[in-house]
């Protein structure tokens, strides 16, 4: 399972947050549908000059030095935000999803950096990434992981900044790390994939770029495809990127059949080997 494994494309694609209103489920809970588990989708009606003011670019990207000592550490970002300024934008389990992969990160013996609802303001959010990316050199071991709104490319800090994939990906521009993981649980979260798309990474999305993700049932407590990252590693016993990764994107596939609902949540790998958390 190597080299853009397990790329999916439905008819219509989704994974992030879809277009389309979900159908009815095939479910025994007649409360329960398709379309009460999306995530909504991000809405701004701030005007258009206001949000490309408050909009992340490649050109904002920068790098702060490499802080010094070992360079056989294991290193980790993790932004969750169910919390957004106002009320309009709040999801259910963001948080959640956060807060279970710092505590399976920290099993694994990463260093853990955590930005959760209001932490995750576009100035701690870019400071943080720029230290992630400066730990992000030949020896350390990297992983990334977000959940939260996703919109058009672009993922949404808590005081409603776009932190752009261009920004995104210039920032990790010159990582020289072999061994990167990034996780987007997000809508329209895909073109992530693209601009990381570099040797030593394997890169795994909820969305493509145009379609939602799904907020779990409340006995899941966790976005989809969180829900099956860490089913994965807790009771299928996977280690490897790679293989939790497939594992999340089948189980949530079958989980969109099972709710009649578009999903198209996939992963990228440019890792040589299996890339062992």
């Amino acid at each position: 399972m190597k080299k853009l494994l397990t790329l999916i494309f439905l008819v219509l694609v989704v994974a992030g947050c879809s277009q389309d209103s979900p159908l009815a489920p095939v479910s025994d809970n007649s409360t329960l549908d398709g379309a009460a588990l999306q995530r909504p989708e991000f809405i701004d009606t701030r005007p258009q000059a206001v949000q490309d003011a408050f909009t992340l670019t490649a050109a904002d990207a920068f790098t702060v030095p490499y802080p010094g000592g070992d360079k056989s550490g294991k290193y980790a970002l993790v932004i969750g935000i169910s919390d957004y300024d106002g009320t309009a934008n709040d999801l259910q389990y963001c948080d959640d999803d956060a807060r279970d992969w710092i505590a399976y990160l920290q099993t694994q013996g990463y260093q853990v950096t955590s930005l959760i609802d209001g932490q995750a303001t576009e100035a701690a959010f870019s400071a943080a990434v720029a230290d992630l990316a400066a730990l992000s050199v030949a020896g350390n071991q990297i992983v990334f992981a977000y959940s939260g709104h996703g919109s058009k490319g672009n993922m949404i800090s808590s005081d409603l900044h776009y932190m752009s994939d261009t920004w995104f990906g210039a920032m990790f521009a010159d990582a020289t790390s072999t061994a990167m993981f990034f996780s987007f649980d997000a809508c329209q979260i895909g073109d992530f994939a693209g601009v990381l798309n570099a040797n030593g990474r394997v890169v795994a999305c909820a969305s493509d770029a145009h379609h939602f993700s799904y907020d779990g049932t409340a006995d899941m407590a966790n976005g989809v495809f969180t829900y099956f990252q860490m089913e994965g590693f807790d009771q299928q016993g996977l280690i490897f990127a790679e293989d939790d990764s497939d594992y999340a994107v089948s189980e949530m596939l079958a989980w969109g059949r099972t709710y009649h609902v578009k999903v198209t949540p996939f992963f990228v790998d440019n890792f040589v080997g299996d890339l062992d958390f």
